[in-house]
């Protein structure tokens, strides 16, 4: 017998033991839909406390005995409200199934706004709306969800335009399990029509408050809108002058219909120099300089100039440009002076134009009017001449990737339609036009690597090639575009080995990344393509190689080897950013 000293201690250790452990089980749920498998396994109790390893059998039988019930609730959320459910001992587990019965079908379905949105002239519009955003029509099944996201869905499209302070006023959901129908009845109020009210700017110090306001597409009394608050955010984020901003509403300081709009920006510095050397794979060694002026004379206008020199290409460049305006437009003006010698072609051209900008998201939309003025010769051999050219162009730029720095989905693309003026102040009449995208697409989990495709494509028309300027027309190989290939190396042959540009362009690659470390992948690519006077002369020139890509913090670093299949030789390319 146990000493009387000695019974604290063995009470304390039966305490601290407890009953065994239980053996691990399974759980299957037998049901006729497999999204009615998926409800119950996920949220059922018995199935998610089955690694627990302090379940004992006192509290697993209560998980049996409480199954059928919670599985009928979970089951009345998916329309069924007369399903049976049984939980049997199985090898191993449990085995639930489920006879849902016939799912309860809306056969009634009301809606009803009250309030001042009776008064707007496009009452019938808006309520026309709130019934197509509605997710439970006549005939559909009965869903817990659908009916909560259905009321979300109409209440928001209530209040994202002159009715936020809309709400459900009463709503009901009637089931009937015998005959398995549901009528569903909404009232919503809209509250009264808000207007915007005073607009309040705060971080202001270097720069204009007129800068910030500027971009607001609504003045103090026009109708409240969310998406002009979101469009005025993002207007502000994106703009030079500021590193954050933040829009706010405040409802509760509401004054006469009127809700004030507060914005609070932390502004950039003033000025920016920018001073660096640069290394190219093809130029070598090179020198950058760049200024910028975000307050040019006082104004909130950015004026910037830049230097950018390598051995065989020099550019030189000034411009300003204007803080966004109510209207969603900027603008700016610029002008350029290029002087290059590549493949045995010299060119010296100047250039200039004013551009008006709009963005929204990640679409961004240009329309100018542009001026280039060259002067073209072949090396040792002779002068082909000056042309001018004056013409009109519109762009489309969209940048959807998941992410700028290391993309894994998405899609880049770049668009670009010029034409001349008639005759005035060009040698020719021609029509350009331009198209660049790339796609990234991650087909298992990010470890296994990222597919990229790229296409590139341009056609000149004109009715004479030879008057429209070389920094018009097309010429390619290199980084970015048929690696392998000496930079611009592919064209229409001129005198002396020159490589003069072609009237027509197309490339494509394609090119799938390997991470092998956190920032570091290795890529295998094929590209092709080439630039010829016509789609007749066109032939492709195709490459193949490897490369290594940091993702640094900057942007991607990207160092190729790829072999030419035209003369076999094997050459390198190191670049930065994206192929873009």
């Amino acid at each position: 017998m146990l000493p009387r000293r000695f019974l604290p201690f063995a009470v304390l250790a039966l305490a601290c033991y407890g009953a065994p452990a239980l053996a691990a089980y399974t759980v299957r749920v037998d049901a006729p839909d497999s999204d009615l498998v998926k409800l119950l396994t996920e949220h059922l109790d018995l199935a998610n406390e089955r690694d627990n390893p302090d379940l004992d059998a006192e509290q697993l039988a209560a998980l049996v005995d409480e199954a059928p019930a919670q599985a009928r609730s979970l089951l009345e959320t998916e329309g069924y409200f007369d399903a049976k459910v049984k939980v049997a001992k199985v090898d191993g587990g449990y085995l639930v199934s489920v006879e849902p019965g016939l799912p309860v079908i809306i056969t009634d379905v009301t809606l009803r706004i009250d309030g001042a949105i009776h008064q707007e002239p496009d009452f019938q519009t808006r309520y026309a709306k709130l019934i197509e955003v509605w997710a439970l029509p006549i005939g559909a099944r009965f869903r817990q969800d659908d009916w909560a996201s259905s009321k979300k869905l109409a209440l928001r499209s209530l209040t994202v335009d002159r009715f936020p302070l809309a709400q459900v006023a009463e709503s009901r959901a009637e089931i009937d399990p015998v005959s398995h129908r549901a009528t569903l009845s909404a009232r919503f109020d809209s509250g009264q029509r808000v207007t915007f009210g005073p607009l309040t700017i705060k971080g202001v110090q270097r720069y204009p408050k007129s800068v910030a306001t500027g971009m607001a597409d609504f003045n103090q009394g026009s109708p409240y809108q969310l998406s002009k608050v979101l469009d005025y955010q993002g207007a502000l984020e994106q703009d030079a002058h500021y590193k954050s901003a933040i829009v706010t509403t405040d409802f509760s300081k509401l004054q006469n219909g009127q809700v004030p709009v507060d914005v609070e920006v932390v502004e950039q510095p003033r000025q920016k120099l920018e001073l660096g050397l640069t290394y190219d794979s093809v130029e070598g060694p090179g020198v950058r300089v760049g200024y910028e002026q975000y307050n040019l004379f006082n104004r909130g206008w950015i004026g910037s100039a830049l230097a950018d020199v390598k051995r065989d290409q020099k550019t030189y460049s000034a411009g300003i440009g204007f803080p966004r305006t109510a209207d969603g437009y900027s603008h700016s003006v610029n002008i350029k002076y290029d002087e290059s010698e590549i493949q045995g072609l010299r060119t010296e051209s100047l250039s200039g134009g004013a551009w008006r900008i709009r963005q929204r998201g990640n679409i961004e939309s240009r329309i100018g009017l542009e001026y280039l003025s060259e002067r073209s010769s072949i090396v040792d051999d002779g002068s082909l001449g000056r042309s001018n050219a004056l013409f009109v162009s519109y762009g489309w730029t969209q940048r959807a990737v998941d992410d700028e720095r290391h993309p894994r989905s998405g899609y880049l693309v770049d668009t670009k339609i010029s034409t001349t003026l008639g005759g005035i102040g060009s040698n020719t009449q021609f029509v350009r036009g331009y198209a660049h995208a790339v796609g990234y697409y991650t087909p298992w989990a990010s470890k296994y690597g990222t597919l990229i495709g790229r296409v590139e494509a341009g056609q000149v028309w004109a009715k004479d090639t030879d008057s429209v300027p070389e920094a018009l027309l097309f010429r390619t190989g290199g980084p970015n575009s048929v690696r392998g290939y000496e930079y611009q190396s592919l064209g229409v042959a001129g005198p002396n080995g020159s490589v003069l540009g072609g009237r027509v362009l197309a490339v494509g690659s394609i090119e799938y990344q390997i991470p092998v470390a956190t920032s570091w992948a290795v890529a295998l690519f094929r590209d092709a393509g080439d630039a010829a006077s016509s789609w007749q002369s066109y032939s492709v020139a195709n490459s193949y190689g490897i490369g290594a890509r940091w993702f640094s913090p900057v942007a991607p670093l990207s160092f190729d080897i790829a072999q030419a299949e035209r003369d076999k030789r094997w050459r390198w390319n190191l670049s930065l950013g994206l192929a873009f």
